[in-house]
């Protein structure tokens, strides 16, 4: 054998130590992603929905956070109402030409030199009234704010809570049929080794298990994303389970149409908070009003040596003159924000009034088709599907009859789990656009 050349020595090398590097960092990668796979450590949360509700007012930060603007509408109110601070001037001599001294306020005659003068001003045309009235309706507009913050979270809790809850469901219909599956291939795999059984039927079985695998996965993905929202919601760790146990729907008959939308126009927080933008507006028009009465300034004056008359004393007024400037445009301004409030107004009321007809269409709609279905319908469906598999073990069914069966066991469970949660929505949904839980 010919001797290796020392270069093609040193390539050789190289190529297997860039082999044996790739090697680990497959390993590496391997052992990262089986980490990854590997789920955290989680706390279990059973959770129903009044234990939920229950934590979410007393925790929620997002309310805890706006609950603050209430207080500080509250605390602006308070000081809108205190009177305006009198105001002290005080003089005395910097230099005494006679003493030839600083800071000496002693003259011929026992006459002391000093100044000091005590103002007070005075809104005469009601500027201080109706700055506080002012922020008494920011009071108020704080507080619907608050009430419609709380109504959009909640029926966000309600829709991820009955998300959860139908996914959750669907995982456990999908682990239970994957055994099964998983037992009708290792069987038909077993024929298949005899001689008893297509190839084909393997594949089918194995592609039907996939299948469901997949579905899984995607239910899953969903159930992280509501328990991420939910985490958020009701302040849960990031490595905590939650378990919905029941959804516990509401029983109460609905109430008629026009009952729910009387409702809606008298509790919905994001209504009233229009109607106090129209108060707030014309309280601001007031304001302005007021403002273009200038503010009277009187107070009361003593001077010393340096007065005419010696330790004069007298009273002094300052008012401003309004000749140009009345606030008229401040005032104008006001009155195109009454308009411009107004018509907010009533597109606010068109907008509840159309989403009532449509969450109270939706619920009859829904209710109608969930109060038809028969009591027995999702023990009959187990049954048939128990009943296909044994049939097929036994081969007294082929394998397309297995395979429709499964697949009409699937949809039909998906569909009674999905229209369970569309009915809870349709119900939180009417709650949510009358402004309080009407249905109960």
């Amino acid at each position: 054998m010919l001797p290796v050349p020392e270069k093609n020595k040193n390539k050789i090398r190289i190529f297997q130590l860039k082999k044996y590097l790739i090697i680990c960092a497959v390993c590496a990668y391997r052992f990262t992603a089986a980490q990854n796979i590997v789920p955290l450590k989680e706390d279990t949360v059973i959770l129903n929905i009044p234990a939920a509700e229950q934590r979410f007012v007393s925790m929620n930060l997002t309310l805890l956070i706006n609950q603050y603007n209430v207080q500080i509408a509250q605390a602006t109110y308070l000081q809108a109402k205190l009177w305006y601070n009198p105001n002290l001037t005080y003089g005395q001599t910097l230099y005494n030409q006679e003493s030839k001294k600083f800071f000496d306020n002693s003259y011929p005659g026992g006459v002391e030199d000093h100044t000091f003068q005590l103002q007070q001003l005075l809104t005469i045309g009601g500027r201080h009234s109706a700055t506080a009235k002012l922020a008494k309706v920011g009071v108020t507009q704080s507080q619907f704010q608050l009430a419609d913050l709380l109504r959009s979270l909640k029926y966000q809790m309600y829709t991820d809570i009955s998300d959860l809850y139908n996914n959750q469901s669907l995982i456990t219909m999908y682990v239970d049929e994957e055994k099964k599956i998983k037992h009708l291939v290792e069987s038909t795999q077993a024929l298949y080794n005899l001689g008893n059984a297509s190839g084909n039927d393997v594949i089918r079985l194995r592609a039907q298990l996939q299948d469901i695998i997949a579905q899984e996965i995607t239910s899953r993905q969903a159930i992280s994303n509501d328990e991420e929202d939910l985490g958020v919601l009701l302040v849960y760790p990031g490595n905590t389970y939650i378990l919905i146990n029941d959804l516990g729907i509401p029983t109460a008959q609905i109430p008629p149409y026009i009952s729910i939308l009387d409702s809606a126009k008298n509790n919905r927080p994001d209504l009233k908070l229009a109607y106090a933008g129209v108060q707030y507006s014309e309280q601001n028009l007031k304001l302005q009003h007021s403002t273009a009465v200038p503010d009277l300034t009187l107070g009361v004056a003593n001077i010393g040596a340096g007065s005419v008359v010696p330790d004069y004393w007298g009273i002094t007024a300052n008012i401003d003159l309004p000749f140009f400037n009345r606030n008229q445009w401040n005032s104008r301004a006001a009155k195109e924000q009454i308009k411009q409030a107004e018509l907010n107004d009533s597109l606010a009321l068109y907008s509840v009034t159309n989403q009532v007809t449509q969450a109270f269409t939706n619920l009859y709609r829904i209710n109608n088709a969930y109060t038809q279905i028969d009591s027995h319908y999702e023990s009959d469906l187990n049954e048939m599907m128990n009943n296909a598999i044994s049939n097929y073990d036994k081969r007294y069914i082929n394998l397309l009859d297995l395979l429709s069966q499964i697949s009409t066991y699937i949809d039909g469970k998906t569909n009674l789990l999905n229209m369970k949660a569309q009915y809870f929505n349709a119900i939180h949904s009417i709650n949510y656009t009358t402004g309080i839980d009407i249905i109960k």
